[in-house]
């Protein structure tokens, strides 16, 4: 999934939290833990990609695309509802798989040496059952990336309305 999707489930999932009644210590753990294993169930979907972890940050299309739309929905959705450090602690839980899994693949010998860290990629390469990594580091997909990506931005679209509805 994209930044995009993720940080908009996770700012969803910050809103309906801040709409609970729970107080802050409550809603701080329940946007974290939320957060972070909503990103794991939907990675569980066959996703399309925009950048992978050897282009993030090096090819400049692709990087924007994954990123700039997810950081205009949390700006906007702080603007709208306040809690910006909860907004800010969400997105980091929901992302931070990906976040993890690219610093894997950059740094391999720090993020195996930090058992926390190794297993959360390792539960995130799980989840992405539907591709398979190579002997050589890139990674082969079951399935084409252009319709299923296709299909996520219909989704993260009718997650945005619901979000700012």
């Amino acid at each position: 999934m994209t930044v995009t999707t993720h940080v908009a489930v996770s700012c969803l999932i910050t809103v309906t939290t801040t709409q609970s009644g729970m107080n802050s210590w409550q809603q701080a753990m329940v946007v974290v833990v939320t957060s972070l294993l909503a990103h794991l169930m939907l990675d569980l979907i066959p996703h399309g990609f925009l950048a992978t972890p050897s282009t993030i940050f090096k090819k400049v299309v692709p990087t924007v695309t994954e990123v700039l739309p997810g950081m205009l929905t949390l700006t906007t959705a702080i603007m709208l509802f306040g809690n910006p450090l909860l907004f800010l602690t969400a997105s980091a839980f929901g992302i931070l798989p990906d976040i993890i899994t690219t610093l894997f693949y950059k740094k391999r010998r720090m993020i195996s040496q930090i058992p926390p860290l190794l297993a959360v990629h390792k539960i995130h390469r799980k989840v992405h059952w539907f591709e398979k990594e190579n002997d050589d580091g890139t990674v082969s997909y079951l399935f084409p990336n252009v319709p299923l990506l296709s299909l996520e931005v219909v989704c993260t679209l009718l997650l945005l309305i619901m979000l700012f509805k």
